[in-house]
């Protein structure tokens, strides 16, 4: 797989990730935590991906994954949070992850456009 469909392919999970966030920031906290751990999986397979492909690619790009990686991390540290929390501690974590995975698509995202870390 060639860095550019790897970057698409991070892009499709990143957003995949985002959609499933947003879908549980909508629901009620308890009903939230199985797309919460669902995101949290997705997540953690975008990170592997990103993680590999970041070791194969030129300075840039690698530059770029650190970035993504940056934000997967902070949105894994979240989900688990979430997961051990109360109904309204959930609520407004899920709050938080859902900008968390905003900033994933966006570096994602920059990744694949090749406009560079932001």
């Amino acid at each position: 797989m060639s860095f550019n469909d790897a970057l698409e392919r991070a892009l499709a999970q990143a957003r995949e990730v985002q959609r499933q966030i947003s879908e549980a920031a909508s629901g009620a906290a308890e009903q939230a935590k199985p797309h919460i751990q669902k995101s949290l999986d997705d997540a953690k397979e975008l990170q592997a991906t990103l993680s590999k492909h970041a070791e194969e690619s030129g300075d840039l790009a690698a530059k770029q994954a650190q970035t993504t990686l940056g934000h997967l991390s902070d949105f894994i540290r979240l989900g688990t949070e979430a997961l051990r929390e109360s109904a309204e501690q959930t609520r407004a974590t899920t709050a938080k992850l859902v900008e968390q995975s905003r900033k994933v698509v966006e570096a994602a995202a920059a990744g694949a456009t090749g406009k560079g870390p932001n």
